[in-house]
């Protein structure tokens, strides 16, 4: 056939197996598993904590006929509840909420996952996803906001949460060219984002110190953008 030209060669990408019995599916089930692992965008939480169960979680999803602009909305409504517990009044709400809202940090990562794994990969669900989580973002801090208003109801704490929300959205916005920046670095540092974030309000339900926390969120993640916008403008210069 191809000295008769009937056969031409088409390039791999990625990565193949030969898939005809069941240890072979289960190598392949692996290795793509493994590929979900270390993406250059996961912070320390996301590494350590988010990925590894997220993935657990992607590994029975991909086996039912869920999509990832599915997860990526389950996810953010997961974030609406807690903002609701937030509001809700006593520790017990305020706890749970943090629960909640770390569980859909977790579930957060399925999506991409998912969608890499039935390659259903598309600019748009990324972009979805995306949207969805500055929602969520906004809800999740304006119900920690709020609750701390109810025990202690001070301009100062409105200014605070403002604070947390304005520099979440700046992290967020500034992490597409940061990022991209930080690919061609060997030493990348700490990437501060969304799992840092998300995981702060959880610690801060938890140990029932939410003040402390978002005047923490807001500090860090304004600095955090500062810090990208300055790093940015020294690269360009250099």
């Amino acid at each position: 056939l191809a000295k008769k030209r009937k056969v031409r060669a088409l390039p791999v990408r990625n990565f193949w197996i030969d898939v005809d019995d069941e240890k072979a599916f289960e190598k392949a089930e692996q290795e793509l598993l493994q590929a979900l692992r270390g993406k250059s965008q996961d912070g320390p939480v996301s590494r350590r904590l988010n990925r590894p169960l997220s993935i657990r979680c992607s590994r029975i999803l991909v086996r039912y006929p869920v999509t990832p602009n599915q997860i990526s909305l389950f996810s953010f409504l997961l974030s609406v509840l807690a903002t609701v517990l937030f509001v809700a009044d006593g520790y017990a709400f305020l706890a749970l909420g943090g629960v909640i809202a770390q569980a859909s940090s977790i579930i957060d990562g399925c999506d991409g996952e998912v969608a890499r794994l039935k390659y259903l990969s598309s600019e748009y669900g990324g972009w979805f996803d995306a949207v969805l989580d500055r929602y969520a973002d906004a809800f999740l801090l304006f119900g920690l906001t709020w609750h701390v208003h109810v025990y202690n109801p001070s301009p100062l704490v409105l200014v605070v949460g403002f604070l947390a929300v304005i520099g979440s959205f700046m992290v967020s916005y500034t992490a597409d060219k940061y990022d991209r920046l930080m690919k061609s670095r060997i030493d990348r540092g700490i990437r501060i984002g969304r799992d840092i974030r998300v995981f702060l309000i959880f610690c801060a339900a938890l140990l029932n110190l939410p003040y402390l926390m978002l005047m923490a969120i807001a500090v860090l993640m304004n600095a955090e953008a500062i810090r990208r916008i300055i790093v940015c403008r020294e690269h360009e210069a250099s």
